[in-house]
């Protein structure tokens, strides 16, 4: 059942509202004192993390002589790259057994070298070496197969034949020959 009202409709409202601001000024009292607890604990946090920053702030002398070591490190470090980088520049950048081992991969069978010699040539500004074979084959393809080897090999480059001749006295056909080879730049790829 419904409970019958005799006040006149203005004061019914006047109760509303008070009820309403009522409720409002708890509503703000509760928010006021919510928010002094909370500056409280982040005043407590802020001296904590104070606290903690000054047990900090003097730890830094403890690792100076740690920080110290590790430039002294850095230092020397510097100092060993460079000497590396001074002995880089004093080795060839292709060696003489290098070389000798990629004429090696690429002799077709049957051919015999008498003599290999490996000089340097000066070309440009730099030293580069070149290979010098003598030797003998037992046909003329056989030569013609070294100087192709010679020029798709990946350690020499310019091959060129200087002299073939038959061997005197030979009736099997062998010749003898003489090649020269500039060495690339790079170094040959070990397999």
């Amino acid at each position: 059942m419904r409970e019958l009202e005799f006040l006149p409709p203005e004061y019914l409202r006047a109760r509303l509202t008070r009820r309403v601001r009522f409720i409002r000024s708890w509503l703000l009292l509760a928010m006021g004192l919510a928010m002094v607890l909370w500056s409280l604990q982040m005043g407590f946090w802020v001296r904590d993390a104070q606290a903690e920053l000054a047990a900090l702030s003097g730890t830094g002398s403890a690792v100076d002589m740690d920080v110290a070591k590790v430039r002294m490190m850095r230092a020397e470090a510097q100092v060993y790259n460079h000497r590396i980088e001074v002995v880089r520049g004093l080795r060839p950048p292709v060696t003489a057994t290098e070389l000798v081992a990629a004429l090696a991969d690429v002799l077709p069978e049957g051919v015999v070298t008498d003599e290999v010699t490996v000089e340097r040539v000066r070309q440009g500004q730099a030293d580069r070496p070149r290979l010098r074979v003598s030797g003998v084959a037992p046909t003329e393809t056989d030569v013609t197969r070294l100087l192709a080897a010679l020029n798709a090999s990946p350690a020499f480059e310019g091959a060129v034949l200087v002299e073939s001749k038959p061997v005197a006295g030979d009736a099997a056909g062998r010749r003898t020959f003489v090649m020269a080879a500039n060495a690339k730049a790079v170094k040959p790829a070990k397999e």
